[in-house]
């Protein structure tokens, strides 16, 4: 099939940043079109000089209608774009128009997060994300619960995928011995080490139907799992309780057998809701929902591997490599059961 591209005025000292998808050899304007034209995904065009004295020709995915904010001055650049079909499109809010040059038309899809046909409900978990198409690892929003929208990190590829993670340890770049107030709304990054919230966790695992998931990793290369098949967190006004069962894996069980946390409050180092005589997350410098007090501390302190110096304080799991090692990696995440 032929395929009918025709361009906008050009735009001079302007260029679009964030969507080259090439960057073709062409010693003229004229030739960067044509560049463009051959490319069944080029919207649009930038044309210059480079640091070298030469010419450098950008062809992008996208253009100034779609992404005003990345058109740009650039001196001695000229912009230029196809006429878009979605130039004169009406996608609803809460989506992004792609154009099919070969039928002269356009697509809207719905943003991660957002569903229907006016791309108005959001998707309530990454299972669902997932279950929609969105199959790459990565930041999306969702609402659990028709409240405020939540960012979280989506794991697409773990065991099936569909895993919301809300805890991520992996280089001791954050600080993780905190308040209650900082747990309770969360810290960190998506794209480094963070906690979700505890409020968001509520949100995430307050149905009968959520599972979790941690993958461990210690210094040496070692990797393992576990999973449980009953995995419930209580709102504030009672402690953030937790509820858990039902394990499976290669890591062993440290969350609900030994000192097992099923039924246990969160404390922090300011609030102590622990059985201890003594507040835990003091002691081991840490915030978790302890027993008597822990087999397991992912929330303790970055100590990269093998200690003996204090009490059992760093990122440990008993069962895997004990209370006295603290681990390199870790990720907790959750997703519906069925």
């Amino acid at each position: 099939p032929c395929i009918t591209k025709e361009f906008e005025e050009k735009v001079a000292n302007k260029a679009l940043l964030n969507h080259v998808i090439s960057t073709p050899i062409a010693k003229t304007a004229d030739s960067c079109e044509i560049q463009c034209f051959i490319e069944v995904k080029c919207e649009s065009y930038n044309f210059g000089p480079n640091e070298n004295g030469d010419y450098l020709c950008e062809l992008s995915d996208s253009d100034g209608v779609r992404d005003p904010d990345d058109l740009r001055a650039r001196q001695d650049f000229l912009h230029r774009a196809t006429k878009n079909p979605c130039g004169t499109a009406q996608c609803p809010p809460n989506s992004r128009c792609y154009s099919d040059f070969e039928h002269e038309t356009y697509l809207c899809v719905c943003s991660p997060g957002f569903t229907g046909d006016k791309c108005e409900s959001e998707r309530k978990s990454c299972a669902e994300l997932l279950r929609d198409g969105w199959n790459s690892s990565g930041v999306y929003t969702i609402n659990p619960d028709g409240g405020n929208s939540i960012q979280v990190l989506c794991d697409m590829t773990t065991e099936g995928g569909g895993w919301t993670v809300f805890q991520k340890r992996l280089d001791g770049s954050v600080n993780f011995y905190r308040g209650w107030e900082s747990y309770k709304n969360g810290f960190g990054s998506l794209s480094g080490e963070f906690w979700l919230g505890n409020d968001n966790i509520h949100r995430l695992a307050d149905s009968d139907d959520v599972m979790l998931r941690v993958d461990l990793e210690d210094f040496e290369g070692n990797i393992t799992y576990a999973e449980y098949t009953t995995f419930k967190v209580a709102d504030e006004a009672d402690k953030y309780r937790l509820l858990i069962g039902g394990y499976k894996g290669t890591a062993g069980d440290s969350m609900a057998e030994g000192l097992s946390l099923s039924n246990m409050s969160f404390t922090t180092k300011d609030v102590d809701n622990d059985l201890s005589g003594q507040n835990c997350a003091l002691l081991f410098q840490g915030a978790w929902w302890y027993n008597d007090c822990h087999y397991s501390n992912l929330n303790g302190l970055y100590r990269g591997g093998s200690f003996s110096d204090s009490p059992a304080n760093g990122v440990s799991w008993n069962s895997f490599r004990g209370a006295w090692y603290s681990l390199k990696r870790t990720e907790m995440k959750m997703r519906p059961s069925n």
